[in-house]
């Protein structure tokens, strides 16, 4: 072998051991990036979320309400279309569907009357397709269901449990979504209606992460206007009936009205007294936030001995 040869061989690996690690090191860059964007949707992020329940637990005052979204109602119509996914777009039930199937969210029993978010009533993705006859297929363990399987369109309605309540840390009114219940509607052969079947419940912490970055249609007269899922129930964009309240009893209205008419009086007595509960919370935290009026510099005059009683703050009144 020459010297020229050796020396040419001697630059080539040169340059190859050069090139090496600067290949190496914008892997490892791609893949930090990789893991920052799984990271981002991870349902971990539902851990660095504060607890509702806890805020609830400390509040001074909490009432718990039971709603019923219907889908056909135009003004809920975002949350169901499309009906079915098509050209990568879905709507809701289709996102939680394939969130369970691929076990990033936990879903719990529909229990007629309570809620046990516990690991004993916890939903597994094969008693589902199972239970409600959803059209899969199973290989090696693994199951699938195509998009047009995917009864979404089926899904006509939801029970939403909302916790209101004063925050005590921000002296703050607030209205959080926490658990949100699929509905399917079908038709049995003896049944002239459709009927419902509850599916399960997720705790709205379960979403978030996923509902906060689900874009949907907010106006049907300006197609630019969008928002999320989640400003969707966040703003309570939503139309619906409330259909039980917490209470000793776990009684729902129907349970102790005996007309519709008697139910519709009680839903709006219910939606008032939140109303006037929130207006009145309102007023406070604006009078609590009214900085008073200063008095001016060169002004020598003594106060009256008359004195303006202050006004009554949260701490108070008593509720």
């Amino acid at each position: 072998m020459t010297t020229r040869t050796i020396f040419i061989l001697l630059i080539l690996v040169a340059q190859v051991t050069a090139l090496y690690p600067q290949t190496t090191a914008r892997e490892r860059i791609e893949q930090r990036r990789q893991q920052e964007r799984q990271a981002s949707v991870s349902p971990a992020i539902r851990e660095n979320r504060p607890n509702i329940e806890e805020e609830i637990a400390d509040a001074r005052w909490s009432r718990i309400i039971y709603r019923y979204i219907d889908l056909r109602k135009e003004a809920n119509a975002p949350l169901y279309h499309p009906s079915t996914p098509a050209g990568g777009q879905r709507n809701l039930f289709a996102m939680i569907f394939r969130l369970l199937q691929e076990d990033r969210i936990r879903a719990y029993e529909y229990l007629d009357g309570r809620e046990e978010f516990t690991g004993e009533y916890r939903i597994r993705f094969p008693d589902l397709v199972d239970r409600f006859g959803i059209y899969h297929e199973t290989e090696n363990g693994v199951i699938t269901v195509n998009d047009a399987d995917v009864p979404s369109n089926e899904v006509l309605g939801y029970y939403l449990k909302e916790a209101y309540y004063f925050d005590t840390a921000t002296s703050a009114f607030r209205v959080q979504p926490v658990a949100l219940c699929p509905i399917l509607f079908r038709q049995n052969d003896d049944a002239s209606a459709d009927t419902r079947y509850p599916l399960f419940w997720v705790p709205y912490g379960e979403l978030e992460p996923y509902t906060r970055r689900m874009p949907l249609m907010a106006s049907a007269l300006n197609n630019r206007v969008t928002e999320t899922v989640d400003d969707f129930f966040r703003k309570r964009s939503y139309n619906g009936e409330i259909y039980k309240t917490g209470n000793p009893g776990n009684r729902a209205i129907s349970q102790y009205t005996s007309t519709p008419e008697e139910m519709k009086a009680e839903q709006e007595r219910i939606e008032k007294e939140l109303l006037d509960f929130e207006q009145l919370l309102r007023q406070e935290e604006k009078a609590v936030a009214s900085p008073p009026r200063e008095v001016g510099r060169r002004s020598n005059k003594k106060s009256s001995g008359t004195t303006t009683p202050a006004s009554p703050t949260m701490r108070d009144r008593r509720y």
